[in-house]
């Protein structure tokens, strides 16, 4: 029995040495998706209630990523909302 267990051994760790080659390729993760391209919150406004009409189809906004660049401007809708 003892005779056997050196060739086992050595046969098990040649079989984990088995399968390597210098052509190995390595495989690079693709690159990230870019951001979201963003949309002025403000100028979205602008635009829309400059085309509204009786017949004016509502904007698909689903999946739309807004910036509010006058967050802090209480004058942003002045020119649309008839301001001071």
């Amino acid at each position: 029995m003892k005779r056997l267990i050196a060739p086992m051994l050595i046969a098990a760790a040649l079989a984990g040495c088995g399968g390597g080659s210098s052509n190995s390729t390595v495989t690079v993760p693709p690159p990230p998706p870019p951001p979201p391209a963003t949309t002025s919150f403000t100028t979205f406004v602008h635009t829309e209630l400059a085309q509204t009409s009786e017949t004016t189809e509502p904007e698909d906004v689903n999946g739309v990523t807004f910036t509010f660049p006058d967050d802090d401007n209480p004058a942003a809708f002045d020119d649309v909302l008839g301001g001071p």
